[in-house]
């Protein structure tokens, strides 16, 4: 026989709203009712029907993350990984999953937002990499859609953000290789419209014009292969650098790549750093010198907060947080030692 609501009910001796409240943990059930209703809950092996509670509830129970790569990009990724497990971990123990969708272009993009806000597929949105104009938030805000932003747009002091200090970040890790002695340092940044890009850059810069250095910003799209490229390019020219501060850590490996192809030492001719601190810094051989970013910390605040807006709880906590960061030195940035065999 099906076990029902109506069945634990009768078998508990109280209402099926009784049952209902004791599902939805409503703060108004006497405890010695709650208790009781759960024993009998537990003994019958009783499991709610989702689907017709999110029905009931016009919920999905998702939450939405979407990222904007080209195709084949993620492969490999370590800071896609941190940012889909972490998020399923800090999952666990509530009534949320995690939906995952790639746009690979911007009007790709355009669509999965569209659709999303359309049929309410999911219950609220984690937004990442924010531009400094940023259709999605305009977007989302117009429709009073419940999201977080892991990124910086801090400017608006309405909307829910968590960042690092990316300044900062790019400021310490320059500072780090100018102390190394590196005298031409580059930085392998990210797409311009990105506000994480703009940051690390600033940071970079502040810190080249406290010594008087002269900044050298590459731009690239995000990816090992077109890291690998752009590093290529600029380390075949006439003097070109002698340290690269790469936008992430994938990004760093692809300067270590193209540094090996041309036969350049690091970190005795070429110095390389990156950003999160991932577990790919210390699977290069002397390891990769990174900039923790504190991702996990960052994805648990957003989840927690995402979950405030959507049920309701929105004025409970703060709206808007910033991580600390942290330098890792490793044999990449450390002259005298040996990051990579050629």
């Amino acid at each position: 026989m099906r076990v029902t609501q109506q069945l634990i009910a009768k078998l508990a001796g109280v209402s099926q709203a009784t049952v209902s409240r004791v599902l939805s943990n409503d703060a108004r059930v006497e405890p010695a009712i709650r208790e009781k209703v759960l024993e009998v809950i537990q003994q019958q092996n009783y499991s709610p029907d989702v689907r017709a509670r999110s029905l009931r509830q016009k919920r999905s129970h998702l939450i939405g993350l979407v990222l904007r790569r080209e195709s084949g990009s993620l492969h490999g990724d370590p800071f896609f990984a941190q940012l889909v497990s972490e998020t399923v971990e800090c999952l666990i123990g509530t009534n949320y999953q995690l939906c995952v969708d790639i746009a690979t272009d911007h009007e790709r993009q355009k669509h999965v937002y569209d659709e999303l806000l359309r049929t309410r597929r999911v219950d609220g949105l984690i937004l990442v990499e924010s531009e400094a104009y940023d259709e999605r938030i305009i977007r989302l805000q117009e429709d009073s859609f419940p999201f977080v932003v892991l990124g910086n747009a801090f400017e608006n002091s309405t909307l829910n953000v968590v960042d690092n200090d990316n300044v900062l970040a790019g400021r310490i890790a320059t500072q780090h290789l100018m102390d190394q002695g590196y005298s031409h340092i580059a930085m392998l940044a990210g797409p311009p419209n990105l506000t994480v890009t703009r940051d690390r850059v600033s940071g970079y810069m502040e810190a080249l014009s406290s010594r008087g250095m002269k900044p050298h910003v590459i731009y690239s799209d995000f990816g090992i292969e077109g890291a690998r490229t752009a590093a290529l390019e600029v380390l075949n020219q006439r003097n070109g650098p002698n340290a690269i501060l790469a936008m992430d850590d994938f990004m760093a490996a692809g300067v270590l790549q193209a540094a090996r192809h041309l036969e350049i030492r690091v970190p005795e001719q070429l110095g390389v750093a990156g950003f999160n601190n991932s577990p790919l810094c210390l699977l290069i051989e002397g390891g990769m010198t990174s900039v923790d970013l504190r991702i996990d910390t960052m994805v648990r605040w957003a989840i927690q907060r995402l979950i405030q807006v959507i049920e309701g709880d929105e004025e409970a906590g703060d709206r808007q947080k910033v991580m600390p960061c942290e330098l890792h030195v490793r044999g990449s940035s450390v002259r005298g030692k040996v990051a990579s065999i050629l």
